[in-house]
């Protein structure tokens, strides 16, 4: 699967997550999960990172991306990554996004604007 095939889906649960994945899967494209903007004070950070958690144990073989919305809190960007949540949105002070990015870099993730 190329980065080019790839379906784009906003999630904001598991079941949807799961569906999207299957579709995604089915459809031969790898699956792009994007969280609603705001998510992790909306929902938690840990809501969605058990969420993928969950997702890499049923879905093993499964081309799939999840990227947390954490609006500008830079604390809660600082605990998706830790969390182990690779792609995180941040749109907050652009030196706590300097040195979330070095974080974002030590862990083997992303940090997106």
């Amino acid at each position: 699967m190329t980065a080019e095939a790839a379906q784009r889906v906003v999630v904001a649960s598991l079941a949807e997550a799961r569906a999207a994945i299957a579709a995604a899967r089915s459809s031969g494209v790898a699956a792009e999960l994007e969280s609603p903007p705001d998510a992790a004070v909306l929902y938690g950070v840990l809501w969605f990172a058990e969420m993928n958690r969950v997702l890499l144990a049923e879905f093993p073989g499964a081309s799939f991306t999840l990227t947390l919305d954490c609006g500008d809190r830079a604390d809660l960007a600082h605990a998706a990554l830790i969390e182990g949540i690779r792609r995180v949105r941040f749109s907050g002070h652009l030196a706590a996004a300097a040195a979330l990015r070095d974080v974002a870099a030590q862990r083997g993730a992303v940090l997106l604007d």
